[in-house]
């Protein structure tokens, strides 16, 4: 039989390339909210993080002078080193008991347990631990008119980290200034992430994946709401993994979650493509043809398979064709996240991935530690 059916796997990466080329060019005239003064709520998810949670919370407490923000430290699960700083710190602390069995299910716990701390709130705000935010974060901040924002993400590290730190700063300065522009959804990523109570309250008790930034995102696309990028003043500091083990569990828990998204949330792929088709197709694309690590590596093993047909005599200049359009994806992906500034790292970062399939299974039943270095 001729291989040429192969090509057939890297359509979603193929048009993820083309949309992640389109939103590129789309940046360049992104259109920005005006921001405006917001009463904060944050919140600050911790498991187990003890004394860790400290200049997360230093951090806020500093930038939030002169400003109207309340903060809370949600404990999944008792810690008592956690409170004990947060406590001396003069800040808030909530425990959810019993703990787990995600993050998911601690925000959503949070839209149920703290409906009076979201009454009096223009914003809600969820940062990780061990993320830092900008000295005049809470500066006029919030977007008007939106219903939910990220903030720019100022990631460092070294190893896979530094790979993964440059691939999302070139997602929200390439991808996500190019969806505003375009009126589409932003994403949503994890810490740095701000919604309005109303969405808040709205989303959070829907989570039921391991990746909850993109699933709310795709929720809150799916019903029409709008979310943009913050200033850029009002960035997060967020050390990325150093070691491959580590960032090995995190995207094992990330691939195991894209797939349950896939799943569970069919319908609100197929809402947001059937009343905007092209930014669904785009989500859809982007659902399928990513990590691009794994992808770009699938694409060249078939760019290799077709051209050996080629070769063999088997093949024809169709599948010349083919490989030379798929080898020419892999080259525009690695233009578009400047892979050439980091090769060494990029290469720690496929590691990672090739590792995190090994560890497909433990995330899908379990829950895998994701300590930073």
């Amino acid at each position: 039989m001729r291989p040429a059916w192969l090509a057939l796997l890297a359509v979603p990466p193929l048009l993820d390339t083309a949309f992640r080329s389109i939103l590129a060019c789309a940046s360049r005239r992104s259109r920005r909210a005006s921001p405006e003064e917001a009463r904060w709520l944050v919140l600050v998810p911790a498991r187990e993080e003890g004394r860790a949670v400290e200049p997360t919370l230093v951090s806020i407490l500093a930038a939030g002078t002169g400003h109207d923000v309340r903060t809370v430290l949600v404990l999944d699960g008792d810690d008592a080193a956690a409170a004990a700083v947060a406590a001396r710190l003069g800040i808030g602390v909530r425990v959810k008991t019993p703990a787990g069995p995600s993050k998911a299910a601690v925000l959503a716990w949070c839209a149920r347990e703290l409906e009076s701390d979201l009454g009096s709130r223009d914003a809600v705000l969820v940062l990780d631990v061990g993320s830092l935010v900008s000295e005049d974060f809470f500066s006029g901040s919030w977007p008007r008119g939106a219903d939910a924002a990220q903030a720019f993400l100022r990631g460092g590290g070294d190893g896979p980290g530094r790979a993964i730190a440059l691939s999302e700063r070139r997602a929200q300065e390439r991808e996500d200034l190019g969806r505003e522009a375009l009126g589409w959804a932003v994403r949503l990523r994890g810490t740095g992430t701000a919604l309005t109570p109303a969405a808040f309250r709205s989303i959070m008790p829907q989570l039921r994946t391991k990746v909850e930034d993109l699933e709310a995102s795709l929720l809150l696309a799916a019903s029409g709401a709008r979310v943009v990028m913050m200033p850029p003043r009002a960035w997060v500091g967020d050390e990325k993994p150093e070691r491959v083990v580590v960032a090995a569990g995190q995207r094992a828990r990330w691939l195991a979650g894209r797939i349950q998204v896939l799943g569970l949330r069919a319908r609100a792929l197929m809402r947001l493509a059937w009343e905007r088709p092209l930014e669904g197709v785009a989500f859809g694309a982007e659902l399928l043809g990513r990590p691009l690590s794994l992808t770009a590596l699938a694409r060249m093993i078939v760019a290799a398979v077709l051209a050996g047909t080629a070769v063999s005599g088997s093949g024809g200049m169709a599948e010349v064709a083919l490989a030379a359009l798929l080898v020419a994806t892999v080259a525009a992906d690695a233009a578009l996240v400047g892979a050439g500034d980091a090769v060494s790292s990029a290469w720690s970062l496929l590691v990672s991935w090739l590792a995190a399939l090994a560890l497909l299974p433990r995330a899908f039943l379990g829950w895998i530690r994701g300590r930073r270095s």
